[in-house]
């Protein structure tokens, strides 16, 4: 019987390499890892974006329209975001007033302001552009804390993070076969990332891209039921069984 106890308890447990993140060769030892994928995500279509259009010289204009609201980015909802957005149309294109159609699709935000700034130049005296990302979010199903949708603010979001927003991966998720599910205009990517490894930081999937899709598969312990196995109950009943052999013995 303790034999068999003892199986089931193994059985139960996870190893501790199946559970730790960003393992690398060699412990105890600081290490660097050199930013390779992180400058700037590139528009594509069907992004929304948040396009400010002003003028440095504080003079007013007669195309105040490009900012019918004047309230600040920061202070807005996602709401009035998204209706005062911009979405690149499946050409990567988007049409603003009076400058009219301009192809956005392969820019980063940067690019992207200095076209647009470059293009109104003619309508407004210094202008001054902003573009931002509108209703970034992230998916993360599976064996997480917390699954959904999360939505974030800022234009680099890494896979940690957005673990991070679920609560992180349970005891019994499998971290080695992490799937990244990614939609471009053409094609649905699949793709397999090991988060035990410290290669996750050299890999091109580290920063992520708003509507990914992170799942999460279960352990085998987990496909078998054994985190439900009742343990306590188990132990319980052959404790009162060994107790109740050893008090007819006496």
């Amino acid at each position: 019987m303790g034999l068999v106890l003892t199986v089931l308890f193994l059985s139960s447990c996870v190893p501790q390499h199946k559970i730790v993140y960003a393992q690398s060769k060699e412990k105890d030892k600081p290490e660097s890892y050199p930013v390779l994928n992180n400058k700037g995500l590139k528009i594509e279509p069907f992004d929304m974006l948040y396009i400010s259009i002003g003028s440095a010289s504080g003079e007013p204009t007669e195309y105040n329209f490009f900012n019918q609201d004047k309230q600040n980015y920061n202070s807005m909802t996602e709401l009035s975001l998204s209706v005062l957005g911009y979405t690149v149309n499946d050409s990567g294109a988007i049409t603003l007033p009076v400058i009219g159609k301009l192809h956005l699709q392969g820019l980063t935000l940067d690019q992207a302001s200095s076209l647009i700034r470059d293009s109104t130049k003619s309508v407004i005296s210094h202008p001054i552009v902003s573009v931002r990302f509108v209703n970034n979010s992230i998916t993360v199903l599976g064996e997480v804390g917390k699954a959904g949708t999360y939505p974030y603010p800022n234009e680099h979001l890494t896979i940690f993070y957005a673990l991070g927003l679920a609560g992180d991966i349970t005891e019994y998720g499998n971290r080695k076969e992490v799937v990244l599910i990614r939609e471009t205009n053409k094609a649905i990517h699949k793709y397999y990332l090991d988060l035990t490894s410290d290669d996750i930081f050299r890999s091109d999937f580290y920063y992520l891209r708003p509507n990914d899709v992170l799942y999460v598969a279960p352990l085998q312990v987990r496909r078998f039921g054994m985190k439900e196995y009742p343990f306590a109950l188990v132990v319980s009943a052959v404790t009162a069984v060994f107790l109740a052999l050893y008090y007819i013995k006496k």
